[in-house]
């Protein structure tokens, strides 16, 4: 799967037909923008001697969705900024003088596998306006090819090692590339299971309840360009109306509600092109539930904050880290990811919370990104573009550190 490419700056008004790269950041709820304020506020306590925030202590496990949950809450604007994104994250230290770009640096140059490094293009190279074909978040010089990395993992089938790195190589495709290999698309939709769930392991034989895989699946490939109203993203989007709590959570099979599997299905409904804080996209696949009260996904996040600010889940009993907190920020506050958006849909006989957040999916062209030169002399992504996943539950945490991880846990994982 090698490709000739130009390393050029590409981030600006792009037609992207029935999906759109990002959306407008800023339109988000007060309440929640100060639910992600307080939260990084927590997540700036967890720092850690080499500036990044692997309280669990597997590398690459935490740092990523912190970075991003750090740009997110950057953002002041209306189009993302990526240079309002640098300086949110470099303006955290530790008394070491290190952040979390010398984490990332560091994690980069310890060799990666190609679904490590598809999360770095997705969660923190784009968003940041580094080059992912030249990563080096410090300019110090040792560079690495993340796209290469990502390209050397494919395999015949589409695939790119464990499901969850497929789906991670999918997206940063689409950024990197713009477009998504058809045998990628392929395998995703064949992984899906009779329940409309994807699991961790990518088996369609299964019966897993897995809100986070689904969630990163439809998002993989609405950014493929598969339509939202294909029949496997209807089915998707039946499964999280068949499975949401009556508090708005999204649960796994080990709960009955969590914060990660709730933040990857609100990510995986407005890839679909709904505002998850409207029920639309549930009355569309499940038109019995038209007219009945519609749960806030985000207000049950926002509810899971504790006192000092991290959002509290159901597998804090392992171990306190700051995955839960990162992944609801990015959620919440929705200006990053999803990448791809479709194009809005909207229901007349909708009923939404009292706590609805405004569409963030008006647009069928991208937004803006704003800042896109490069930290410290890098350049920024290359190619002209025409945003995990990780087992729920018990498995949630496992999942990810199984990717941080290069899938040294993926016996633990089983246990």
């Amino acid at each position: 799967m090698s490709r000739a490419r130009s390393v050029v700056v590409c981030f600006g008004a792009l037609a992207l037909g029935a999906s759109a790269l990002t959306s407008p950041a800023g339109a988000t709820a007060p309440e929640s923008q100060t639910t992600a304020q307080k939260a990084v506020e927590w997540l700036a306590t967890q720092q850690q001697p080499d500036g990044g925030f692997e309280v669990s202590g597997f590398g690459g496990y935490e740092t990523p969705d912190a970075v991003l949950a750090l740009a997110e809450a950057a953002q002041t604007g209306s189009t993302w900024s990526a240079a309002e994104a640098r300086t949110g994250v470099a303006a955290l230290s530790n008394g070491t003088g290190l952040d979390a770009l010398d984490a990332l640096d560091a994690f980069a140059a310890s060799g990666l596998n190609a679904g490590q490094a598809a999360k770095l293009i997705v969660l923190d190279a784009v968003p940041l306006g580094l080059d992912p074909a030249a990563f080096d978040p410090t300019g110090n010089g040792g560079p690495v090819d993340l796209t290469a990395i990502v390209d050397a993992g494919a395999q015949p089938d589409g695939t790119f090692g464990a499901f969850n790195a497929t789906l991670y190589a999918a997206l940063a495709l689409r950024l990197t590339d713009g477009s998504v290999p058809a045998v990628t698309i392929q395998a995703i939709t064949a992984a899906q299971q009779g329940n409309g769930s994807w699991n961790f392991a990518g088996d369609a034989a299964g019966t897993d309840v897995d809100p986070d895989t689904t969630g990163r699946a439809v998002e993989a490939l609405v950014a493929g360009g598969v339509p939202p109203n294909d029949a496997t993203i209807t089915k998707a989007l039946a499964f999280f109306a068949a499975s949401q709590q009556a508090d708005g959570a999204w649960p796994s099979a080990y709960d009955s509600g969590n914060p990660n599997s709730t933040a990857l299905a609100i990510r995986g409904i407005v890839a679909a092109g709904f505002d998850s804080e409207s029920s639309c996209w549930r009355d569309t696949v499940d038109a019995a539930k038209q007219g009945t009260f519609y749960p806030s996904p985000d207000e049950y996040l926002r509810s899971a904050q504790t006192a000092v600010g991290n959002i509290a889940s159901p597998n804090d009993q392992w171990g306190l880290n700051t995955f839960p907190t990162s992944e609801s920020v990015a959620s919440l506050l929705r200006g990053w990811v999803p990448i791809s958006r479709g194009s809005a849909r909207t229901c007349s006989s909708a009923t939404t919370t009292t706590t609805t957040v405004p569409s963030t999916t008006s647009t069928t062209v991208a937004t803006q990104v704003q800042g896109a030169t490069a930290l410290k002399g890098a350049t920024a992504a290359r190619s002209t573009l025409p945003n995990t996943g990780t087992r729920s539950g018990t498995l949630a945490l496992v999942g990810a550190i199984s990717l941080a991880t290069g899938g040294a846990s993926q016996v633990v994982a089983r246990r």
